[in-house]
């Protein structure tokens, strides 16, 4: 046997190379078989033997050409594409100073406007009134019982399928270019409230009511934070006196041309100045004097004065002033005209605040009957109305 073994010893050795070199080819081919078709490096990139999950992550572009094993053969991959096409991109042409202005809030760009009322009153009543200091009137309840409010007013008659929208723009005074520009391109009847600090106050109030608009004071409240904002010296702040938060209350009303009422500012109105402005809304009913609170508290409102004619402000844009809050807001008052029929916004005459209410009256929807209305589609069913035509005494 062992002579057998050593005479094929060379051929059994051949045999065993050869079954093994048939086994490695059979191997290698398994294993190329099994391996994933990568149509491109990236493929190969992102295969893992293990099955775990990718170690890189890829961005694609939207088309591609990935090589197969066929060399001769092109593969495409389209990606998916997205819902909406990007919008083409303007391009930037540098800067230019037209650029930079359209940018900027910029009351020079209101059209001016026939005014589209008229007040019976463009100067002081003297029967509404009773001399004060320095020349200035002090208004008052007329002998036939006439009151400023109402007087100095006027009412407006909109069609009934449409809601009321009544604007004041309120803290007007400092500035007359603004004054004007307000007056002139506004609709008259969007309502005008001055700062008691206004250097030509007649001047101011007059040019306002010859354009149709109502004309209101603000009356200013102490502020919550003293020491970072100083409402000045007739604000009725919480250390005055009686005969002190009433003597800053006339000199505040006490105007040289008409007014019909008072604006309040936000400030403190709690318990802690409940009794002066109990003193101060008295008074106001005792003149024939409208009251707007613009307060963003209750306090105004749970005053009781049986007879005062007031209306609290639904929206006051004073404070957050970014375009995007302001929009908001106004949907806001949008949704308060839909549910209650009526809404008032003050605002302060900030040049981004003014604009954005310039722009947003633009997109009311013509007055038409009721009968026209059937047959018309209304998006936007708001009329404006001075703001003495939402208040019931």
């Amino acid at each position: 046997m062992r002579d057998i073994i050593e005479k094929y010893d060379k051929l059994i050795t051949a045999v065993l190379v050869i079954v093994a070199f048939v086994l490695g080819i059979g191997y290698w081919f398994a294993e190329e078989k099994s391996e994933p078709v990568y149509l491109s490096k990236i493929d190969r990139l992102m295969f893992d033997k293990d099955n775990k999950a990718p170690k890189f992550v890829l961005t694609l572009p939207d088309k591609f050409i990935a090589k197969a094993k066929d060399k001769d053969k092109k593969v495409f991959f389209d990606s998916v594409k997205p819902l909406v096409e990007n919008p083409k991109k303007e391009e930037d042409t540098g800067f230019s100073l037209e650029k930079l202005l359209a940018a900027v809030p910029n009351l020079l760009v209101l059209q001016e406007q026939k005014a589209t009322q008229q007040l019976e009153f463009i100067d002081i009543d003297e029967a509404l009134s009773e001399p004060g200091k320095d020349g200035k009137k002090l208004p008052k309840i007329s002998d036939d019982m006439r009151k400023p409010w109402s007087s100095y007013g006027k009412s407006v008659n909109i069609q009934p399928n449409f809601k009321k929208v009544a604007i004041v723009i309120a803290g007007l005074g400092f500035d007359p270019n603004a004054i004007n520009k307000i007056s002139d391109a506004f609709d008259s009847e969007v309502s005008l409230s001055f700062t008691p600090y206004t250097p030509k106050p007649y001047d101011a109030i007059v040019k306002g009511r010859s354009m149709g608009h109502e004309t209101y004071v603000d009356l200013l409240l102490a502020s919550r934070d003293f020491l970072k904002e100083d409402t000045g010296p007739l604000s009725i702040n919480l250390n005055l006196s009686p005969e002190e938060a009433l003597e800053r209350f006339y000199q505040t009303i006490m105007q040289p041309a008409p007014i019909g009422g008072v604006v309040i500012r936000d400030g403190v109105a709690n318990e802690n100045n409940k009794m002066l402005l109990t003193l101060l809304l008295e008074e106001a009913k005792k003149r024939g004097l409208l009251i707007i609170d613009a307060t963003n508290e209750n306090g105004i409102d749970k005053i009781e004065i049986e007879g005062l004619a007031r209306r609290k402000a639904d929206i006051v844009i004073n404070k957050d002033i970014k375009t995007q809050a302001i929009q908001s807001t106004l949907q806001t008052a949008e949704n308060i005209a839909f549910d209650k029929g009526q809404v008032l916004i003050v605002a302060d005459p900030k040049p981004v605040i003014v604009m954005a209410l310039y722009n947003w009256i633009k997109t009311f929807s013509p007055q038409i009957s009721y009968e026209e209305a059937k047959t018309v589609e209304i998006s936007k069913p708001f009329a404006l109305v001075p703001a003495s035509n939402l208040v019931v005494e």
